[in-house]
Parts: structure tokens; C-alpha cells; sequence
């Protein structure tokens, strides 16, 4: 595997793992807890992540089929388990890991193309190869120091969170 995408899967799972350790810590009814009714849960965040991240990299990169429904990972307010978002993300990386593992410095500069359906109100677009992994690397950053300052919110307990909100 060539040592950028290399490095890209490290940065990945290290970011899962700091997901996972920051979930783990939190009671199961946490997950889809909102800290302020404009924001998303963390469960919401997940979804998002692991959307996004099939998209760009499964999808976008793999040619796989196109399955996100993009709007559903902000709608949703439980139904899964904090477990099973946790396993689909991993999954997610599974796959993400697999079509990696096959690229080579050749596909630097590939153009990928993202196709959203007609009726989502999101624009098709296409980008090269390398700008949609560092994108893709970086939004699941940001959204990662989220969920964990969230986790940390969370864990602060009730009477904090009521200060907070007020």
C-alpha cells in the first residue's frame, strides 16, 4: 500500500478509537442526547460519519454503489444502539481499508465522482482522488473532537447541562 494511504487508514482508526473510547464512557441513553435542541447527538455524528465516509471513500473511490441518505443522519434520534453504531463505523472502515489497499501513486490524480440522487437537493460533484481523501481525513476530525467534547459535556452531568442551556 502506498505509504500516503497508508497514513491516512492510521489517522482514521485513530480517530475511531478516540470515538469509541469517548461512547464507551457514556450510558447508553446519552447517545442520542442533543445538548441544545439546534444541535446534533453524537449518535447523529456517527451516522454522519460513517455516511460520509462510504460516500467519498467506498462509494466515491470504489465505485460502489451510492446508498447514503445524507438527510436520514441528521433526522434519526435513536433506533441504534450505541454498539451498533459503533460496528458500522468499523465496517465502514473495512471497506474504506480494502479500497485503499488497492490504490498506487498512479491514482493520485483520478478524478472521483460524487453523484448524489436528482431528487436530494445536493449537487453532483467530481474531485481528484488525493483532495477528496484529505477532505474526507479532515471532516472526520473535526466531527471526532466533537463527539468527544460532547462525550465530555455529557458526562458532566444533568445539572451542568441545565446551567449550560440556560
Amino acid at each position: 500500500m502506498h505509504p500516503f494511504f497508508k497514513q491516512t487508514l492510521h489517522l482514521l482508526d485513530t480517530e475511531l478509537e478516540r470515538i469509541e473510547k469517548a461512547v464507551n464512557r457514556l450510558p447508553e441513553e446519552m447517545i442520542w442526547r442533543k445538548l441544545r435542541g439546534s444541535t446534533n447527538s453524537i449518535g447523529n455524528l456517527i451516522l454522519h460519519l460513517a455516511g460520509n465516509e462510504y460516500q467519498n471513500m467506498v462509494s466515491g473511490i470504489g465505485r460502489k454503489p451510492f446508498i447514503r441518505e445524507r438527510s436520514a443522519e441528521f433526522l434519526a434520534e435513536g433506533g441504534h444502539t450505541a454498539a451498533g453504531l459503533l460496528e458500522w463505523l468499523k465496517e465502514v472502515r473495512e471497506q474504506t481499508r480494502s479500497e485503499l489497499q488497492g490504490l498506487t501513486a498512479e491514482d493520485f490524480e483520478r478524478e472521483v465522482h460524487i453523484c448524489y440522487p436528482p431528487d436530494s437537493g445536493i449537487d453532483s460533484y467530481s474531485r481528484p482522488l488525493m483532495e477528496l481523501v484529505y477532505h474526507t481525513t479532515a471532516h472526520y476530525s473535526y466531527h471526532t473532537g466533537q463527539i468527544v467534547y460532547m462525550a465530555k459535556l455529557l458526562q458532566e452531568g444533568e445539572e451542568r447541562l441545565l446551567q449550560w442551556n440556560h
